[in-house]
């Protein structure tokens, strides 16, 4: 049965190239949400767009407009460039002293400045039209730590859970609610090519739901928060992790 609230409505859904962000994409189509999809990593019916680059931001909003919804899934612990577009996940796990200025500033910028560039063109629109529906992508990384993808990472999804609180409480009295997902485990295919798809039984059956998440997952937390049965909520960050993880 279709959600109510997004039938005819006009969706941005960056990182879509692949994995969860491509998945959104697919549920908000099925859904006769009219979909832009953007990456930086070329894709059938994307746009291709560097969002660390506020003037590719600014250019991208030229072509898409107003969107009903915008939602935020560009980034990864590994930040793509113009030049490798989709990079390999470590293999291993990111320490503290492994890691240079340039990954820092350069994961921060794809995870974080992404998200604030796309809402700082576009929220304006969106108060202007006085409606909309923002969801930005944190992870589990930001709300319990992580020793596999490291310190840059968890602290630009920690930031993306304070931009969300924040633009909340300033774009609420516009009609606009921001919310963010923290998904745990999702098998993605770049997950595991990376080799962390190869997940023990043994952390499999800790899970309290006892199985990985899937993409679709996710999207279908995000299609809620975009229909109208999500219309009063807003500055969360709703854990989509099997029970891996909830906190207080």
């Amino acid at each position: 049965m279709p959600l109510e609230g997004l039938k005819g409505r006009k969706a941005l859904v960056t990182g879509a190239a692949s994995g969860i962000g491509a998945s959104i994409a697919e549920r908000l189509r099925r859904e006769g949400v009219e979909m832009f999809a953007t990456d930086i990593h070329p894709a059938p019916d994307s746009l291709v767009a560097d969002l660390t680059d506020a003037d590719d931001v600014e250019k991208l909003c030229a072509k898409v407009g107003t969107p009903d919804f915008l939602i935020n899934v560009a980034g990864g612990p590994v930040a793509p460039t113009r030049e490798q577009t989709l990079p390999e996940l470590p293999s291993k796990s990111l320490l503290l002293e492994d890691l240079d200025e340039n990954q820092w500033s350069s994961v921060i910028a794809a995870n974080l400045t992404t998200a604030f560039l796309v809402c700082r063109e576009f929220a304006p629109r969106m108060k202007a039209r006085r409606f909309g529906r923002i969801v930005n992508f944190a992870s589990i990384a930001a709300r319990r730590g992580s020793d596999r993808v490291g310190v840059h990472y968890a602290a630009a999804k920690g930031g993306i859970i304070g931009l969300t609180k924040t633009l909340a409480l300033e774009l609420g009295p516009h009609g606009i609610t921001v919310n963010a997902v923290a998904p745990g485990f999702i098998k993605t295919p770049r997950i595991e090519a990376a080799g962390w798809g190869d997940a023990t039984a043994a952390f499999i059956e800790s899970l309290p739901l006892r199985r990985a998440g899937r993409p679709d997952d996710i999207a279908g937390v995000v299609a809620m928060l975009c229909s109208s049965a999500g219309g009063y909520v807003s500055g969360a960050t709703i854990d989509v992790n099997g029970g891996w993880y909830f906190g207080p």
